[in-house]
């Protein structure tokens, strides 16, 4: 309690102690006994002493509430360190702790810098709770990032829409060599099927193809006037599958450009994806075949597997 506060209650206690005797020397004119000063002072001695207590009662308040609040917020730290007990192994006691040194040293944009970078990757972990997250554009990490946590298979269908250059490009062979040492250390099976929009347009591939395939990629070409009817319904968009069980889809807008990549882990929707997969790729198997046992002008034997999706990539 501050000078004024205790400044307040004297002058508010004086001023009731005054108002008191001058009414009792009102009622009483006539007698001059002491009793108007003692009452005066009594009357003026218990407002000072509610005053008080009204100013202890709230300041236990304001305790109480301070307390609860610091309760809560130890709650709140051992609900949340007892979380991050379960990640012990992962980076994130990694990332607090040297957050806290970045933060704590270095230019402002520094921290500024690690800031959003904390503020992105909490982002992304808070679209991953309903199994879902987006990011403009193509995001070459995550893509990156899910082929090394892949355990079983990476089943990807590409057009030429989005692989115009691309297989060309630095980040193309990071992930080319990501997958082929996927393959050879955890035994994975990657498969890539690629649609073009007419027969004539696969002899492009063919060096794409062939660089994959020594990768130990299997890897089949089918164009769309190949595909029966039931086979072309239905949107034609790149997307990859990690172990059947979460995809990473590249959605163009009506330019053809990559405006947004999702990764999804709803099972309602990564298993369409699957089906969708296994119905062109064995209709790129079936179509091909009897171009492998007659080739032609445009057959590309070198581009497809003759084996089925459980075999391993032909010259691998």
């Amino acid at each position: 309690m501050n000078a004024r506060h205790v400044t307040q209650k004297l002058l508010v206690t004086v001023v009731v102690g005054g108002v008191v005797y001058l009414l009792t020397n009102v009622i009483s004119s006539d007698d001059d006994g002491p009793w108007q000063l003692v009452l005066s002072v009594l009357c003026g001695g218990i407002v000072l002493i509610v005053q008080f207590l009204v100013s202890f009662v709230n300041q236990m308040h304001a305790v109480k509430g301070s307390v609860d609040q610091r309760f809560a917020d130890i709650g709140k730290a051992t609900k949340l360190f007892n979380e991050v007990e379960k990640l012990r192994d992962d980076g994130v006691p990694r990332l607090a702790e040297n957050a806290t040194k970045v933060v704590s040293s270095g230019p402002r944009i520094l921290h500024d810098f690690a800031n959003e970078e904390i503020n992105r990757l909490a982002g992304v972990m808070e679209d991953l709770t309903s199994l879902s997250a987006e990011t403009p554009g193509e995001n070459h990490d995550w893509l990156m990032t899910l082929t090394r946590c892949t355990r079983h298979s990476i089943d990807a269908i590409s057009t030429t829409v989005v692989d115009d250059g691309f297989w060309s490009t630095e980040p193309a062979n990071r992930y080319l060599t990501a997958q082929h040492e996927a393959i050879i250390e955890r035994g994975i099976t990657v498969r890539r099927l690629f649609i073009v929009k007419e027969r004539g347009e696969r002899a492009a591939l063919a060096p794409i193809c062939e660089e994959q395939r020594d990768l130990r990629i299997q890897v089949r070409v089918v164009a769309l006037d190949q595909l029966q009817a039931h086979h072309r319904r239905g949107n034609m968009i790149d997307f990859i599958v990690f172990d059947q069980a979460l995809s990473y889809e590249i959605h163009p807008d009506q330019l053809g450009l990559n405006s947004r990549t999702a990764v999804n882990a709803r099972r309602e929707l990564v298993q369409p994806l699957v089906r969708r997969f296994e119905q062109l790729w064995d209709a790129a198997e079936e179509l091909q075949l009897p171009m492998n046992n007659h080739p032609g002008p445009d057959s590309l034997r070198s581009l497809t597997n003759s084996g089925g999706p459980g075999t391993g990539p032909d010259g691998a």
